[in-house]
């Protein structure tokens, strides 16, 4: 920022006044404009960052696996593992998280569970 102090001085030439100057802060609609919209899109892609980061982590947190023992079946998991649920629709889930085509499954096979 320029300032000069008001005062006087003496030289040859006669009396010099000095006014102190400032430089004035002014709207410049497009610098203005520029910065809004760098704004916005730096606000956007960390609203983006989180958004994906926290779904990832909670895919990883809901999910659960399970291996198969010898005479398991998929409504006996149903049962066991959604007590409170109808075992159809827990060995729906199951089949189709894990893209089974079949309700056949074999012991030490490992299966995710929903939820």
């Amino acid at each position: 920022m320029h300032t000069t102090e008001i005062g006087t001085t003496e030289s040859r030439l006669g009396t010099v006044k000095y006014v102190r100057l400032r430089k004035r802060w002014h709207w410049n609609p497009r610098k203005g404009l520029v910065n809004l919209v760098l704004l916005m899109f730096v606000l956007f892609f960390l609203l983006i960052t989180f958004y994906y980061s926290a779904t990832k982590s909670q895919g990883q947190a809901l999910d659960q696996s399970i291996t198969v023992e010898q005479g398991d079946t998929l409504w006996d998991i149903a049962l066991h593992y959604y007590p409170q649920a109808d075992p159809r629709r827990g060995v729906a889930e199951i089949r189709s998280l894990n893209n089974l085509k079949t309700a056949i499954i074999y012991p030490g096979q490992i299966l995710r569970l929903p939820y």
